[in-house]
């Protein structure tokens, strides 16, 4: 078994050969050999590539020349593993004749040279019908997975196992993957007057062109002609990798149509905030034009006696609150999130059902948001937590158009239209700096009670910089100003300040594009010195709900509302 990684590799010339050939679709825990191997900071995807030839499975690997990660992955494991077939082809960046000619040739030496290692001859003929019966075959096409989904193209660099089924199973119609992974191989098999080899090199530069390409307007004019038919554009890029994010850039500046960018690094660790990520992003999709899931559309009653409840399952705290029919708050309650998610939610539920003297039968709908919200079973359905602290952000405060929320580990800015909407978001990667954990440390370290660092850091009578956002880092920062005799005021308001430039980078680095007002979520919205550091770097007010950890909660369970009402 061979495999390939590049869809500018000749598989079926090695097909031809009697080869089987396997495009690697790596998903991968950890990079420990890979990082002893190449470099902590090299490209994930070639990492895992190296990770997942590691387990054995494959003969070898056809590689090309598309970047310094790859080229270094073919370094280390020709040298790792020497007994088996490893071959660097260099794809030319220009298509014409002559750069067909010399693809034709490179095409040949890596036939040769598996024809030694296989014991195989390069035959045209056989390579000439097979490339017949694909081109017959490739005009099958089975049904859309999501016919009444938003209409979603993918585009940007390639990924592994479980990216597309995220977006499919959140409810997305894929109508075209433009990535290295998703583009089909369709071939023209070369015209009878022209050699197999240089009709078939021909045909395998002519494909919708890479961004490494010498000429990429051909991606470009792909994605225009289908501008009419797509509700929404997610780009994919890879950790370390930076050259897909500079399509991502231009994609931001050409297109009309909502851009979702979302990295992943292989590993089945990113797939919850990938998950939300692309949830959120067709909630938006689907809120633009009007349409609904169809548990959203199911109920159809009004009476204004009834209660729903929203449940908010977060890493740190479970929130809860109870709503009427005239969407009055009526209890909402807040509980320690446990180390099992339903046990949490059960006890919030009992807490915030004897807070409003109702009985379990006497709610009418419920509904979950929140990095737990799938596991919660009495819920009827689940709802992302953006989208939800966007509707929540609405009922305290209308005017608001800005909503960071900063939780026990992640942290969010959300930008709304002018009908209370989400228009744009963007969510911190799966490091917890700057969220409620990382103050959670620095007080420990400061040995002061979360709920002191923030009225002690408003004492503060000297600027204290802390450089390193990471915990571990940081906290050592923290125990070097102790030993300088700093205050503790002013080493907390430095941590605040710290936290501040973070959350407001989150805005200017993802281009979520903040406008006033602004309002502040989550439990850190508790902290005073943190929400001074964030109004002082945004130059601007925050609004705050008396118990910012339940904005979520009242979002879902305006969203219960709405579904008895069948709005």
């Amino acid at each position: 078994m061979i495999g390939y990684v590049c869809k500018y590799t000749p598989v079926e010339a090695l097909e031809s050969m009697g080869a089987e050939m396997v495009r690697v679709e790596p998903s991968v825990v950890n990079f420990d050999r890979a990082d002893a191997l190449m470099h902590p900071n090299a490209c994930s995807y070639a990492k895992a590539v190296l990770e997942e030839f590691a387990k054995g499975r494959y003969d070898g690997l056809v590689l090309t020349t598309c970047c310094d990660s790859i080229r270094r992955l073919y370094d280390v494991l020709r040298d790792a593993y020497p007994e088996k077939f490893f071959w660097m082809l260099d794809v030319p960046r220009v298509v014409n004749g002559f750069s067909a000619g010399i693809f034709a040739k490179r095409i040949r030496a890596l036939a040769e040279a598996y024809g030694r290692y296989a014991g195989a001859e390069p035959d045209e003929n056989a390579l000439r019908e097979l490339l017949l019966r694909r081109a017959a075959a490739a005009g099958l096409r089975g049904a859309p997975e999501n016919p009444d989904g938003p209409r979603v193209g993918i585009v940007g660099a390639r990924y592994g196992n479980g990216f597309r089924n995220v977006l499919e199973d959140a409810g997305a119609r894929i109508v075209f993957d433009m990535t290295c992974a998703g583009m089909e191989r369709r071939l023209p098999p070369p015209a009878g007057d022209i050699p197999v080899p240089e009709g078939y090199a021909r045909a395998l530069l002519n494909q919708l062109p890479c961004l490494r390409m010498a000429d990429a307007a051909g991606r470009r004019d792909y994605l225009a002609g289908f501008a009419d038919e797509l509700d929404g554009v997610v780009c994919h890029t890879v950790k370390f990798c930076d050259i897909y994010s500079y399509e991502y850039a231009s994609l931001r500046r050409r297109a009309k149509l909502p851009i979702l960018k979302l990295e992943t690094d292989t590993t089945p660790q990113c797939e919850g905030q990938l998950r939300t990520r692309a949830e959120a992003f067709l909630e938006s999709l689907r809120a633009a034009k009007g349409k609904k899931p169809a548990a959203a559309r199911a109920a159809g009653k009004k009476d204004e006696n009834l209660f729903v409840l929203g449940i908010d399952s977060g890493s740190t705290s479970t929130n809860a609150a109870v709503l009427n029919g005239k969407a009055e708050l009526v209890a909402s309650c807040t509980v320690r999130t446990g180390a099992k998610v339903g046990d949490s939610a059960d006890r919030v539920l009992r807490e915030v059902l004897k807070k409003a003297g109702l009985a379990r039968e006497g709610l009418a709908a419920i509904v979950a948001t929140g990095y737990g919200r799938e596991a919660i079973p009495f819920a009827g359905r689940a709802v992302t937590e953006i989208t939800c602290h966007a509707r929540g952000a609405r009922y305290f405060n209308p005017k608001v158009r800005t909503i960071l929320d900063i939780g026990g580990q992640d942290s969010k800015a959300i930008r709304l239209n002018g009908r209370g909407e989400v228009a744009d978001f963007a969510m911190n990667d799966k490091c917890a700096a700057g969220t409620g954990r990382f103050l959670e440390a620095m007080a420990r370290t400061l040995e002061l009670g979360i709920a002191e660092l923030g009225p002690v850091s408003l004492r503060s009578k000297k600027d204290v910089t802390i450089s390193s956002m990471c915990t571990v880092f940081a906290e050592s920062e923290v125990i070097s100003l102790i030993a300088q005799n700093c205050e503790k005021a002013d080493i907390a308001r430095g941590v605040h300040r710290a936290i501040a430039g973070k959350a407001c980078s989150l805005l200017a680095i993802a281009r979520v594009h903040p406008e006033p007002e602004y309002m502040m979520t989550g439990g850190v919205a508790r902290n005073p010195g943190v929400v001074r550091a964030v109004e002082e770097k945004l130059g601007a007010e925050l609004f705050l709900c008396p118990d910012p950890e339940i904005v979520g909660a009242v979002g879902a369970a305006l969203f219960a509302l709405d579904d008895w009402k069948g709005k």
